[in-house]
């Protein structure tokens, strides 16, 4: 069984660090692909680098964390396409417990 923790400060800036790579990436390509290869340097830039960069994070995401359910405490963890389309506040996420079934804001966790 995964051991899991409360999120750091440490977590919180290597997330932030992860997000603003991301950024520089999608920023970077855009300006080269875009303003060089019109049309399909768009096309490009928003299938590869955009849908890339964007598919690895929530990929890491899911990978990294769980989550602790409001009402019964149960921790679980999700698919990245659960992950993808649930809604989140920074230290929450609105899923449903697979233990309780109830819809709730868990708690987000880290994998140790």
């Amino acid at each position: 069984m995964t051991a899991y923790r409360a999120i750091t400060r440490g977590d919180w800036l290597k997330t932030l660090a992860y997000i603003l790579l991301a950024f520089a990436v999608i920023a970077a390509s855009g300006i080269f692909l875009i303003s060089q290869h019109w049309p399909f340097g768009l096309i490009l830039w928003l299938l590869v680098f955009v849908g890339g960069v964007l598919s690895f994070l929530v990929r890491w995401h899911a990978r990294t964390t769980a989550y602790r359910c409001a009402h019964c405490g149960h921790e679980f963890e999700i698919s990245a396409l659960t992950d993808f389309r649930s809604p989140h506040f920074p230290s929450r996420k609105y899923l449903r417990c697979p233990s309780c079934g109830t819809r709730s804001w868990a708690e987000i966790l880290i994998k140790q």
